[in-house]
């Protein structure tokens, strides 16, 4: 499995991405999955470093796995050109950096509080956005996540099924599937048709998912009791990831750490990591 980085666990650091491209490549990570108001801000405010970076990443033998951003799939019909303008520049930005991934929400609001109508309208503009990025050879991925259509095990495969697009996949983040009561692996075996990133993040205990509103994480006063390393929290990883390595050993995940020292937790886990699933002995 490849390894990433998420440039939004430092954002509340001080720290530019041509800082974090050694610490990766030293580290032995892949790549970065990267915050779309992150690459945004490099290409509106320092667009002449790009080039350098693009070149250096290829020098160290690192890149970036997938741009995740956010649209509004609900918005009104009379705003929706403004949300594909979006997701026009999100292309811009994902051939920028060389990414063929952008992660997004999918519906704002629970599944189970969506109407008929909003949920056709959804799954129309899926469709529709995956078509789009279709044509510049570039996945729309939909992220498992409280408070949108692909909140629960059921709903995120409904939408797959229904707007039916082979460049619309799935983002699975494991944790936020475990708190509704689904089993990861049985998560993984529902999804893996689909499923081409994954975010891993844990808690303490079952009843601390919440840590993770975003709220919370976007605060810099945020509460991140219960935000504990893989191996260390409820969700059991080191039973899943050997399995899911094998099932798909070229699969990119990203590690979605949003609690204090980046730099020293990224550190220790990639080391974990790579001890749970070792990369296949290369045959001479």
């Amino acid at each position: 499995m490849n390894y990433h980085i998420c440039t939004i666990s430092f954002r509340h650091e001080l720290v530019s991405l041509g800082e974090l491209l050694p610490f990766a490549a030293r580290r032995g990570f892949a790549g970065f999955e990267l915050w779309g108001p992150h690459g945004r801000a490099l290409l509106r405010q320092r667009p002449a470093d790009i080039p350098p970076l693009i070149r250096e990443m290829r020098r160290l033998g690192v890149g970036v796995a997938m741009i995740s951003d956010y649209v509004d799939l609900n918005a009104d019909a009379s705003r929706f050109e403004t949300v594909t303008e979006k997701w026009r520049e999100l292309f811009r930005l994902a051939r920028t950096f060389g990414t063929a991934k952008i992660r997004i929400f999918a519906g704002s609001g629970g599944s189970l509080e969506a109407s008929a109508a909003d949920w056709a309208t959804v799954v129309g503009r899926l469709r529709l956005l995956a078509e789009l990025s279709s044509e510049h050879g570039i996945f729309t991925l939909v992220e498992t996540h409280p408070q949108t259509y692909a909140d629960r095990l059921d709903t995120a495969a409904l939408l797959m099924e229904e707007a039916n697009h082979p460049y619309l996949g799935i983002n699975l983040d494991f944790l936020h599937l475990w708190e509704t009561g689904t089993s990861p692996l049985a998560a993984w075996q529902r999804l893996k048709p689909w499923v081409r990133h994954l975010h891993l993040k844990n808690v303490a205990r079952s009843g601390q998912p919440s840590v993770f509103a975003p709220d919370n994480v976007y605060s810099p006063s945020g509460d991140r009791t219960g935000m504990v390393p893989l191996s260390e929290g409820a969700v059991d990883y080191a039973g899943l990831l050997p399995t899911i390595a094998a099932d798909a050993p070229g699969l990119d995940a990203s590690l979605e750490w949003f609690g204090p020292d980046p730099f020293r937790y990224l550190s220790d886990e990639i080391a974990e990591l790579s001890r749970l699933t070792p990369a296949p002995a290369s045959r001479s």
